[in-house]
């Protein structure tokens, strides 16, 4: 029998289909809270494989090998013109392949059959997190690397490159700031409508475990840097701009794709305030970063 699991996450439904015997109890329990029926059609679906030797499924022609710190993301370049991804937890070989076929809505993720159990669910999560940046941008869908804190229904998320204290920002406001609660801490999706900015929780948080199905109306963004001292100052369209874009994932490679990213996010800044924060990690951050995106 087929072992296939729906889920819908940001209204955007997707299947995972695992191996015979492979336990979704394990493997999936972050997509447990966003579980569907199979009474919708779904964007994509992914299939997890297991093969003797991950060199026979990908080319060994290696376009670019990505990121700054774990998962490394590898892109292949296939005899057809087209591409194959992995993931890995160090820069000397991919831990796990993906290909998406052309003409098909259904991809493959490959892992070695030796130790399959300790990197499947590395390799699932990363799979499902590309795949959903694919298929849901010509939605005004985006999935950003940021940390996101819920207070009487609105969402403020908090970006920053790595390191800069999205998380520890997030936990300031928890600690001080009543009534709060954490939607997501590492990658949340925003969706827009026409009139309307919304923030999901997601299956897909980092290092802390906080996968809520809600959504939340996006209140504003805030860009966090390091400084001797907390102050905070609206930004401008171009600065918003800025500040949001390299936060969103995205296939930047394809033009198609960049193009739908670039009018989210446009949408995105003209319905909702953008904020530079230069703080402390202190309770003053919080309570300066508070008083400023809730005076709007």
């Amino acid at each position: 029998m087929e072992n296939l699991h729906n889920y819908i996450v940001a209204g955007h439904k997707f299947g995972i289909c695992l191996p015979e015997g492979m336990s979704a109890q394990h493997l999936l329990k972050p997509y447990e809270p966003f579980a569907v029926g199979d009474d919708q059609q779904v964007l994509f679906t992914l299939r997890l494989e297991m093969v003797d030797n991950l060199r026979t499924v990908a080319s060994e022609k290696v376009l670019k090998c990505l990121n700054d710190e774990p998962p490394y993301f590898w892109i292949f370049e296939e005899e057809d013109g087209s591409y194959s991804f992995g993931f890995s937890y160090t820069k000397t070989h991919p831990d796990c392949i993906l290909k998406v076929p052309s003409a098909s809505d259904e991809s493959i993720v490959y892992v070695k059959k030796d130790g399959a159990e300790k990197i499947a669910e590395f390799a699932i999560s990363n799979a499902v997190m590309l795949l959903y940046t694919f298929y849901t941008a010509p939605y005004d869908t985006m999935m950003v690397h940021a940390s996101v804190i819920s207070y009487e229904g609105r969402g403020y998320m908090f970006l920053g490159r790595s390191g800069t204290g999205k998380s520890t920002h997030s936990r300031l406001w928890l600690n001080h700031i009543p009534d709060t609660e954490l939607l997501n801490d590492d990658n949340p999706v925003i969706r827009v409508f026409d009139s309307k900015a919304l923030v999901y929780g997601t299956p897909w948080s980092g290092k802390t475990p906080c996968y809520k199905n809600m959504q939340v109306s996006l209140k504003a963004v805030v860009r966090l840097s390091q400084a001797p001292y907390n102050k905070i100052v609206r930004l401008a369209p171009l600065q918003a701009f800025a500040s949001l874009m390299p936060a969103c994932s995205c296939k930047r490679w394809d033009n198609e794709a960049m193009s739908s990213l670039h009018k989210s996010v446009e949408k995105t800044i003209t319905m909702v305030p953008c904020y530079h924060l230069e703080c402390l990690p202190d309770e003053d951050a919080a309570r300066v970063c508070y008083n400023a995106v809730l005076a709007e």
